[in-house]
């Protein structure tokens, strides 16, 4: 079999008209003529020698061979659109200030380990709490560039890439008084009694599930304010382990019904590809992973 002669525009144009159903759409979406388009697919089946689409008029729908081959046209394109962001950045390198969205509970030594990173090469870095939706947002209409967050467990928007940075605990931990030791844990419906304080302003359905306990809720994403609040019995919080706050004053860590130990949840960072090159951000992303990894390991060394 001799080599393909497929072009990047036939690849778009097949996977646009899998994305739109049409030949028309596709065309509108790609600014080009419907013919030109119609085309481009027609030639790139005939290079490769089987159709992918079943065709009834103007209805496309893709055969199984089309099926295959759409996931793989999808990553193709977003490799493509990042070597062109890498391409352009070469002349002048990459841009001289970024913008960060990061969750509450991201490890503050993680972000200020990236910060450091980052300022070694010359690059500003702006950054701000921001919900998982508020983040990716911000990343879709270009006001942040990475958003490190908590992971979903779920797809996320086509238009974003993502990957793991680390891990983080979650634990359950109220003032001494609000809840009085009686050598049991906690109930769940005496956490629901109670104001639960939380640092997410919105919380998705999937978050709620994961974080919310009690209908009544104390929104609060300043961590002092937090400190404050608990210490004061004006509500209990489930917060990272990293945060310490079972050794603020008059704080412990609670047993309850929902467990005795941690939950550990993941961190990821997304991006959109295609705007800028990640590829710097994304080395300096691994090496601030790798350095709060080694400070969590010796800090629950010393404990």
């Amino acid at each position: 079999m001799g080599a393909l002669t497929y072009s990047l525009a036939q690849i778009e144009a097949f996977a646009c008209i899998a994305e739109h159903g049409s030949i028309t759409k596709a065309a509108a979406h790609l600014g080009k003529d419907r013919s030109t388009v119609s085309e481009l697919l027609e030639f790139f089946e005939i290079e490769l020698g089987f159709p992918l689409f079943a065709r009834s008029g103007r209805v496309l729908s893709l055969t199984s061979e089309g099926e295959r081959l759409q996931r793989q046209a999808r990553l193709l394109l977003r490799q493509a659109q990042a070597f062109g962001a890498a391409a352009r950045g070469v002349p002048s390198g990459i841009a001289d200030a970024i913008r960060i969205a990061y969750d509450p509970f991201v490890p503050r030594t993680l972000l200020h380990a990236l910060i450091d990173d980052l300022a070694t090469s010359g690059i500003d870095v702006s950054t701000w709490s921001a919900s998982r939706d508020e983040a990716e947002a911000a990343l879709v209409s270009g006001a942040a560039q990475v958003a490190i967050s908590l992971a979903r467990n779920r797809f996320i928007a086509a238009e974003l890439e993502w990957r793991a940075v680390g891990a983080i605990e979650i634990g359950f931990y109220a003032s001494a008084d609000l809840f009085p030791a009686n050598g049991s844990p906690v109930t769940v419906p005496a956490l629901a009694a109670k104001p639960q304080v939380v640092m997410h302003r919105s919380l998705s359905t999937q978050f709620a599930q994961l974080l919310q306990v009690s209908d009544r809720l104390v929104y609060a994403n300043e961590l002092e304010t937090v400190r404050h609040l608990l210490q004061h019995g004006h509500g209990w919080g489930f917060l990272p382990t990293h945060f310490d706050a079972g050794c603020w004053p008059s704080v412990t860590r609670i047993d309850t019904e929902i467990g005795h130990g941690s939950l550990v949840h993941s961190i990821v960072a997304v991006w959109k590809p295609g705007t800028w090159n990640p590829s710097p951000i994304i080395e300096a992303i691994d090496a601030a992973s790798a350095a709060w990894e080694k400070a969590a390991q010796r800090q629950h060394g010393a404990r």
